[in-house]
């Protein structure tokens, strides 16, 4: 039986956590494809929650694929569970630009003009002046995987307007203006979804996301671009390998992975 007491340290709601424990079964094969889930009583017995809350959460995971139910027989673990998707979080800069080649961002809200002083969580360098605002989510398969705040200077936005309405940003600056960037700083945090997020990616409120600061400066130590990106964190995986004894690290060294969205390009960053 679940600690209950281990319900009330988590903001999420009930059935969302519910969800989450039987995902992991299924993920980690203690339910097997094709096999049987059990019934309800015993499944609110193992839990500690109410029929309707276990009830909740098995309607979360049939719309996320991973069960069937039927009448009469009982719920299963589908015998074709659906792939789990994944791609890289690139760790080097050459990663990170190649990740975004192929990103057709879509604008979710319209642009507007900010002063520097109102940025949040900027990692370097000073805020100074206007800076233009736009938010984009990025999808995959017609799935949201990303939204992303982008703050950019409006003196830098006005040397290639056009394409930085249409193209990621963190490209456009290393590709056509590479001269205007002197250093560049991220940060990944773990957090929960605000309605916002919520709604822009199709996930629960209070879900876990994953959040990519990224700031650039110039050689002035001014801010040329601060994104603040939001991916599901459900599946969220980062691997890395250390050097040792100033040996060389593998080819993998430093491999982040989010197991959500698999692509040829292998984009999981913040634009």
């Amino acid at each position: 039986m679940t600690d209950t007491n281990l319900y009330i340290r988590s903001r999420q709601p009930l059935y969302i956590q519910a969800a989450g424990q039987m995902r992991l079964k299924i993920e980690r094969g203690i339910w097997a494809p094709g096999s049987q889930l059990p019934v309800i009583e015993d499944l609110q017995a193992e839990l500690d929650l109410s029929r309707a809350t276990v009830r909740e959460a098995l309607e979360m995971l049939e719309e996320e694929g991973l069960i069937e139910r039927y009448r009469g027989r009982g719920t299963f673990v589908r015998a074709a569970l659906p792939e789990r998707r994944s791609h890289d979080l690139p760790t080097t800069w050459d990663g990170l630009l190649a990740s975004l080649r192929n990103i057709k961002p879509k604008l979710v809200a319209p642009m507007d003009r900010r002063p520097g002083t109102s940025l949040q969580g900027v990692l370097a360098g000073s805020a100074e002046g206007e800076f233009v605002w736009f938010q984009r989510v990025h999808t995959r398969a017609d799935e949201p995987y990303c939204l992303i705040d982008i703050n950019l200077r409006e003196d830098v936005y006005e040397l290639d307007a056009e394409r930085f309405a249409s193209v990621p940003v963190v490209l456009v600056l290393a590709e056509r203006h590479a001269e205007l960037v002197e250093e560049v700083r991220q940060r990944i945090l773990f957090s929960n979804a605000d309605e916002t997020s919520a709604r822009a990616l199709g996930i629960a409120l209070g879900a876990p996301v994953v959040e990519i600061m990224r700031t650039l400066i110039d050689r002035n130590d001014q801010v040329i671009a601060h994104t603040y990106a939001r991916y599901p964190g459900e599946y969220v995986r980062i691997d890395v390998q250390f050097a040792l004894n100033n040996k060389k690290p593998g080819r993998s060294s430093g491999r982040n992975e989010c197991n959500d969205w698999q692509s040829s390009d292998g984009d999981c960053s913040p634009s």
